[in-house]
């Protein structure tokens, strides 16, 4: 497993492998704590996310600058004018007995940088026609309509990143280079 050694566990959903920019400024909106996140029929079909899966912006999430100043939310990837800006590291609302620190303090810490090399194992499983998508070595990444990585251009065109080692099914966890 990618980053085995440094800590990463199931359901972290994100793992920073080389950092250049961790932006800790932008708060989350109260759609970025309560949104449903198998609210689409490709999510629900998403073998990435599950019922357990908790609502909020997730770790691994590409983040928008939001319509409030000072806010981020996530991308949806049909907004062509949508100003991406980079991957949560945190799921805002988090898990039973977990620390939640995006509700405690209303901010939604996240990595950008060209060069923030990071693993995830949150991403679209399936396209918009539900077809499972599998990835390779230099695909480009975009924002989904779930806020999530895929490499389905949708009307947002804005690269995210490029997929350094793809997820395998012995080990889902996909390494991304950063380009936003």
């Amino acid at each position: 497993m990618i980053g085995e050694g440094s800590g990463i566990v199931p359901d972290r959903g994100l793992n920073i492998l080389f950092r250049t920019t961790l932006n800790t400024l932008m708060n989350l909106t109260e759609e970025g704590l309560t949104q449903d996140n198998l609210a689409t029929a490709q999510a629900q079909a998403n073998t990435r996310l599950s019922s357990d899966t908790p609502k909020g912006i997730l770790a691994g999430s590409v983040l928008a600058v939001g319509a409030v100043s000072g806010t981020v939310v996530a991308a949806d990837g049909t907004d062509e004018d949508q100003a991406l800006v980079g991957i949560a590291i945190n799921n805002a609302v988090g898990y039973p007995f977990e620390s939640s620190s995006g509700v405690a303090s209303g901010k939604a810490p996240y990595v950008h940088g060209n060069g923030t090399v990071i693993s995830t194992d949150l991403y679209e499983a399936v396209n918009d026609a539900l077809v499972a998508q599998t990835y390779a070595p230099g695909d480009k990444l975009y924002a989904s309509q779930n806020g999530l990585l895929t490499k389905e251009t949708m009307t947002n065109t804005t690269v995210v990143g490029v997929v350094l080692i793809a997820p395998s099914a012995t080990d889902p966890f996909m390494a991304v280079q950063m380009r936003i």
